[in-house]
């Protein structure tokens, strides 16, 4: 069984009479805004890159100045041979600094931290093929048949599963459940209890008003985490939700191995949870679920698949749909896209089910995802 992951997160203590601002706008945060915000994360975790450590976190904001005035870091910054650099992502910030020590103190108006520097965990998946994703309660069954499918059809050897305080079970239950399921893979369950942040658009909508995308750092901040301590030395790697499976004529790493940047941006099409036989949703699997609704005008932002060495440390991030700061971003597969499951949910958005008789006008096979899921051994329901 793997080793524990330990993070090393700091967080800034109740009497510091300081917390992070706020990007959004007193009168754009609807009831839910102030307990879904984090306010007090400094660094989700501090830990070894190559000859630099790293100091990982949402956006400092009005949080830099003090942080800055460590002595660990005051004037090293500098236009020749910096040993620090301060790297701000859209939502997320790292401060990089050239030091080889187990520990790194800082003595802040915020507080005095004593922070080991954990270890980086690149062999853990140097040439693998990797999936990676963010999840929160979800059935372990459908964990277990995502694998699987990516495993089988895709060729998967390797999963980095984020876990973002889920109550049905601990870290380290799933990952002994995942292990057992899949001894012959490299499984890694890191434990991110992160608040998952505020939502924009209308699931953070104020009076009928759309919400900007501004105050969600959980899910970016593990992609960063991911790329850099874990997956700097991966083959490739997959970004995909439990409720999606990716669907296309190869491999998708094979795919993302072959492009000419290393990387591959596929579109999502909804498959719908109206079945022509009942499904219990309490024991529903992917595999009960094979429909589109030709009425569906919803659309599923795209997903993504990489080769970690063709990232650039500093000028790419790795986001939930994008990787910003590449020309290969632009480009949207036409060969490859993923199946979004309305009823692999526990509906923490809102109900995405399809109510009402199954009507064969409306809702069509769709004969990718059949043929996908019958190589994978999952096709549960009947034709």
């Amino acid at each position: 069984m793997s080793t524990p992951i330990t993070l090393s997160s700091v967080t800034i203590p109740p009497g510091a009479g300081l917390r992070r601002d706020s990007p959004r706008p007193p009168h754009l945060r609807n009831a839910r805004y102030a307990d879904q915000f984090d306010w007090d994360t400094l660094f989700y975790d501090v830990y070894r890159v190559g000859e630099s450590i790293v100091m990982q976190g949402p956006p400092l904001f009005n949080l830099a100045a003090p942080v800055l005035t460590a002595q660990t870091l005051r004037n090293r910054f500098g236009p020749l041979f910096p040993r620090t650099r301060r790297v701000e992502r859209i939502n997320a910030s790292e401060l990089w600094l050239r030091d080889s020590s187990e520990r790194l103190f800082l003595e802040t108006p915020l507080g005095t931290f004593d922070i080991a520097v954990q270890p980086s965990e690149i062999q853990r998946f140097a040439g693998r093929r990797v999936l990676h994703t963010l999840s929160k309660d979800n059935e372990v069954r459908w964990i277990i048949d995502w694998i699987r499918y990516h495993e089988r059809v895709h060729g998967a050897d390797a999963v980095l599963f984020y876990d973002n305080g889920s109550s049905r079970y601990s870290a380290s239950e799933l990952q002994a459940e995942l292990t057992a399921a899949f001894p012959a893979m490299v499984v890694v369950v890191v434990s991110w209890p992160f608040k998952y942040g505020p939502q924009g658009g209308m699931a953070g909508a104020v009076d009928g008003q759309p919400a900007p995308w501004d105050s969600d750092y959980c899910q970016a901040g593990s992609l960063q985490h991911a790329r850099l301590r874990f997956l700097r030395g991966a083959r490739s790697v997959l970004n995909a939700d439990i409720d999606e499976l990716v669907v296309g004529p190869e491999s998708i790493f094979t795919a993302t191995e072959a492009s000419p940047g290393g990387f591959v941006k596929f579109p999502g099409q909804w498959i719908t949870s109206a079945t022509p036989h009942p499904v219990t949703l309490a024991y529903s699997r992917h595999g009960n679920f094979l429909y589109r609704d030709v009425r569906e005008t919803d659309t599923c932002p795209p997903k993504w698949c990489v080769v970690p060495s063709a990232c650039d440390d500093r000028r790419h991030s790795w986001s939930v749909h994008n990787l910003f700061g590449s020309k290969a971003n632009k480009q949207v597969s036409k060969d490859f896209s993923f199946r979004h499951f309305k009823a692999i949910s526990n509906n923490w958005k809102g109900d995405r089910g399809d109510a009402g008789a199954f009507d064969p006008q409306r809702f069509v096979e769709d004969g990718p995802l059949c043929d996908a899921l019958t190589r994978a051994g999952l096709r549960t329901a009947p034709s």
